[in-house]
């Protein structure tokens, strides 16, 4: 009878391991197939993402992914280079090829705030 009480802990350790971990592999494959998020410039724009003025085009989807519109800078003749993300938000800058492109509080919200 000592070992009754041992084997209920068990069977509800295990049928809460197998809950668990059902749960987790649904979630996680819902995350993966999320229908709808963007994954390039063109389809932020498609889906209604914040475009935003700046050179090149940027444009933000609603969870916050930014997205650059390379295309532009290669027909403009002319290329910035794109240091968003680099820690520091460049405001002022040079206006000649390889100069960075300028940043602001909405084209790049992770240097600028």
């Amino acid at each position: 009878m000592a070992f009754i009480p041992l084997s209920r802990g068990l069977i509800l350790a295990t049928s809460l391991f197998v809950a668990l971990q059902s749960a987790w592999a649904e979630a996680e494959k819902q995350s993966l197939g999320s229908p709808g998020v963007a994954t390039s410039f063109q389809e932020c724009v498609e889906q209604s993402g914040k475009v935003l003025k700046s050179f090149p085009v940027r444009c933000v989807t609603a969870e916050g992914i930014t997205f650059v519109d390379t295309s532009q800078s290669e027909k403009a003749g002319r290329a910035c280079k794109d240091l968003c993300g680099d820690g520091q938000c460049q405001e002022i800058v040079c206006m000649e090829i390889g100069c960075p492109c300028a940043e602001t509080p909405e084209s790049c919200p992770k240097d600028c705030k």
